[in-house]
C-alpha cells in the first residue's frame, strides 16, 4: 500500500515528535531545518506522566538522556529561607502508568533526534533548510532556495515564533508578552550541593522542584526555581522577575545576559539563595510569552503543533507533553491512511479531537495566576470535561489527575473506531 508523503517544518521537540509519530504509522517524513544543530543547548524542561508514557511506547532511553523523577516541591522564602511548604509525589508510576521527569532540554531532543535517525530508512532531516511559505489547501512547502516541495500532509512545528501559523489559521497572530522574564543558566550540582551556604537546600534531598519566591508589596515578585537534570550533574535555575527596559523588546530564547543582572535582581534575597547562583556563566535571559487558543489547529493538508499552536506559560510544565501528545494522536489517527483524500479528512478529526484540550491546558498555564473562577470560567469555552476545582494549587493532585490520567493515544483509539 502506497503510504503519504509528509513534510515537517521544524526540528525541535514538536517537530521530532511528529516525525517519530508519522513515520511508525507507516509514512515517508522530510524535515525542513533551518538550523545546523551545532550548538544544541537550551534549558531544562519536565514532562508529565502523560509524556513520558509515549516516550516509553517510542523506546525512549531514559537512562541515556539522565532523566531525573520530579519526587518533591519545596517552596521556601527567599528573604528569610523559611519552608513555606513541601509537597511529596510518590507512586506516580503506579497511579498514572509512568514517571514525573526531569532533563536537559538538549538530552531530551538528543533522544528524540536518536529514535528519528534509527528510522532513517523513513524520515530524512534537511538541515540549513528554512521554509519561507506553505500553500495549507495544497500542501505545498516553499522552501527559501525558491524549490517548491508538493506533501500530502504537512506539520507545521517552527516552534514559538511561528511564521507559518497564519497559512494554518488565515490570520497574523503575534505572542503575548508577559511582564516577566527570565534569567536560565546551569550550575554544576555538586559545586551547588558542597557550598557551605547553599547547600543545605539540595545535600542529600530528594529531586524535585525548589522554588524560593519573594513578594512585593503591590509589585510583581520575583521567584528562583532550581532543579537537577542530566543524571544529577547539572542543576537548572531560573530566575523570574519583572522585564527590565532592555527586555522589552525580546524574542530570542537565548539573548545573553550577565551575572550582575542576576544578581541585581536576587538583590533581596538570603545570602544562601544568592550563593546558588554564585559564579554563574552563561546566563541567558528570556521574556515569557504566550499565545490565547487560536480557532483552528489545521486547514486543508496543514496541521499546526506543539508551541508553533499552543504556546503557554509553564506554569504546569506541559508545553512539551501537548507536543507529544500531539504526535501519539497523529500516530493513531494516521495509521492506514493511503489516500491523499483521507489524509484531510483526518487532519479535521485532529482538530475536533485535540483542540478542545490543549486550549484548556494553555488557558490553565497562561490564567492560573489570576482569578480562578475566571480562569476556569475561560477553559469552559473549550472544554466540557472534568477540571480540577477552583481551590486546587498548581502542582496539587487535583491538576495531576487532569494532565497525567488522560490517555490520548487510548482516546484516539476510541475515537477512530467509534466507540
Amino acid at each position: 500500500m502506497p503510504e503519504l508523503k509528509v513534510g515537517i517544518v521544524g526540528a525541535g521537540i514538536a517537530g521530532l515528535s511528529a516525525a517519530i509519530a508519522l513515520s511508525r504509522a507507516g509514512h515517508t517524513v522530510e524535515i525542513y531545518e533551518k538550523s545546523h544543530f551545532k550548538n544544541e543547548t537550551g534549558a531544562a524542561i519536565i514532562i508529565g506522566c502523560n509524556g513520558t508514557r509515549i516516550l516509553r511506547e517510542w523506546g525512549f532511553d531514559f537512562e541515556k538522556a539522565g532523566a531525573m523523577d520530579y519526587n518533591q516541591m519545596r517552596r521556601i522564602r527567599a528573604d528569610t529561607i523559611a519552608i513555606d511548604s513541601v509537597d511529596h509525589f510518590t507512586n506516580m508510576e503506579e497511579k498514572y502508568g509512568d514517571r514525573w521527569l526531569l532533563f536537559h532540554r538538549a538530552d531530551l531532543h538528543a533522544g528524540l533526534r536518536a529514535i528519528v535517525e534509527a528510522q532513517q530508512a523513513s524520515v530524512k532531516i534537511h538541515l540549513g533548510t528554512s521554509v519561507a511559505d506553505l500553500d495549507a489547501e495544497q500542501g505545498i512547502l516553499k522552501l527559501a532556495s525558491g524549490e517548491e516541495v508538493q506533501k500530502d500532509l504537512t506539520i507545521v512545528a517552527d516552534g514559538a515564533r511561528s511564521e507559518l501559523i497564519e497559512r494554518v489559521i488565515g490570520r497574523p497572530y503575534p505572542v503575548n508578552k508577559s511582564p516577566m522574564s527570565i534569567y536560565r543558566f546551569f550550575q554544576p550540582f555538586e559545586k551547588v550541593s558542597t557550598h557551605a551556604a547553599a547547600g543545605q537546600f539540595f545535600e542529600n534531598q530528594p529531586s524535585g522542584f525548589t522554588t524560593f519566591y519573594k513578594t512585593e508589596v503591590v509589585r510583581l515578585g520575583l521567584l528562583l526555581t532550581a532543579y537537577p537534570c542530566r543524571g544529577g550533574k547539572l542543576l537548572y535555575v531560573g530566575l523570574v522577575h519583572p522585564t527590565k527596559p532592555s527586555e522589552k523588546e525580546l524574542e530570542e530564547w537565548d539573548h545573553p545576559a550577565s551575572y550582575e543582572d542576576v544578581i541585581s535582581s536576587a538583590e533581596g534575597f538570603h545570602p544562601a539563595v544568592q550563593a546558588i547562583c554564585e559564579d554563574a556563566t552563561d546566563i541567558k535571559v528570556y521574556r515569557q510569552m504566550w499565545r490565547d487558543p487560536v480557532e483552528t489547529l489545521t486547514k486543508g493538508k496543514a496541521i499546526l503543533c506543539g508551541d508553533s499552536s499552543h504556546l503557554m506559560l509553564p506554569t504546569h510544565g506541559q508545553g512539551a507533553s501537548m507536543a507529544l501528545e500531539d504526535a501519539i494522536a497523529m500516530e493513531v489517527l494516521f495509521t492506514g491512511v493511503r489516500s491523499p483524500d483521507q489524509a484531510i479528512a483526518r487532519t479535521d478529526l485532529f482538530n475536533q479531537f485535540r483542540l478542545p484540550r490543549v486550549s484548556a491546558v494553555q488557558t490553565m498555564s497562561n490564567k492560573m495566576m489570576g482569578p480562578p473562577d475566571k480562569m476556569i470560567s475561560e477553559v469552559r469555552r473549550y472544554y466540557d470535561g472534568a477540571v480540577p476545582g477552583l481551590k486546587a494549587k498548581t502542582f496539587s493532585e487535583e491538576y495531576n489527575d487532569f494532565f497525567f490520567s488522560y490517555d490520548v493515544a487510548q482516546e484516539a483509539r476510541n475515537l477512530v473506531h467509534g466507540r
